[in-house]
């Protein structure tokens, strides 16, 4: 959970802001307009604008708003809908670069480009939270604007760090990318685990992952959890 706060709250910051300084300089404007009908016609004593006063209300009730705005369902894009999963064990750097050098490898041949999170890069996710630390991170993508076909990670699951492929705008070429790259990752580590996609679209937390003969499966116990409701079409 601490994580998609801090993700949110950047969102709900801005907007928060843009409402206080828009609807502040909004009644502003009314002010004014009504300072200048008042001088027409002779009426009205000259008050300084309340901008303390008035930037306090709006920014009060930005945040009932904004949490409803930051937080509202968003449909996914098919392209960027999640298709297949799979975990390997990275316990040294030397396994990690020879991963990426893999990964950099096949995307190269594939017209992809890779962008590696540095070292400094994740140290500052780990002072934002301890609970994002993590030993690798990097993301394919194609074409501009920016499409991702595939994400390396080992957050939350720190030394097997898990590939999650993308249906891509281009599914075929997408398709060509995640078996050629995987092909290689379980040549070179055998002990790679598919990780299955849930109903709703989204990848099972490890805890809840039990080994099956094809690799994980998600541990029935705790199926309903990654289920859509019964109104809903999956992915959800």
């Amino acid at each position: 959970m601490g994580s998609e706060i801090i993700f949110v709250v950047p969102y709900l910051a801005a907007f928060m802001a843009a409402a206080t300084i828009g609807g502040t300089f909004l009644i502003w404007l009314v002010w004014v307009a009504t300072r200048r009908l008042g001088s027409l016609t002779g009426r009205g004593k000259r008050r300084p604008f309340p901008t303390k006063q008035v930037a306090v209300v709006f920014l009060g009730l930005s945040l009932p708003f904004g949490c409803a705005w930051v937080t509202r369902p968003v449909t996914q894009p098919a392209s960027a809908r999640t298709i297949a999963a799979f975990e390997t064990p990275l316990s040294t750097d030397a396994d990690r670069n020879d991963y990426l050098a893999i990964v950099r490898r096949e995307a190269e041949a594939q017209g992809l480009e890779v962008t590696v999170e540095t070292s400094q890069d994740l140290d500052v996710w780990e002072q934002m939270s301890p609970d994002l630390r993590a030993t690798i991170s990097a993301t394919v993508w194609r074409d501009e604007p920016r499409n991702n076909e595939a994400y390396i990670s080992d957050r939350h699951h720190l030394g097997y760090a898990w590939i999650s492929f993308t249906r891509g705008k281009h599914p075929e070429l997408a398709r060509r990318y995640r078996e050629r790259v995987m092909t290689e990752i379980i040549v070179r580590w055998p002990a790679t685990l598919s990780v299955p996609v849930a109903e709703t679209g989204a990848l099972p937390h490890r805890k809840d992952l039990v080994r099956g003969p094809q690799g994980y499966e998600i541990n029935p116990a705790r199926l309903a959890d990654y289920k859509c409701r019964p109104t809903e079409p999956a992915p959800c």
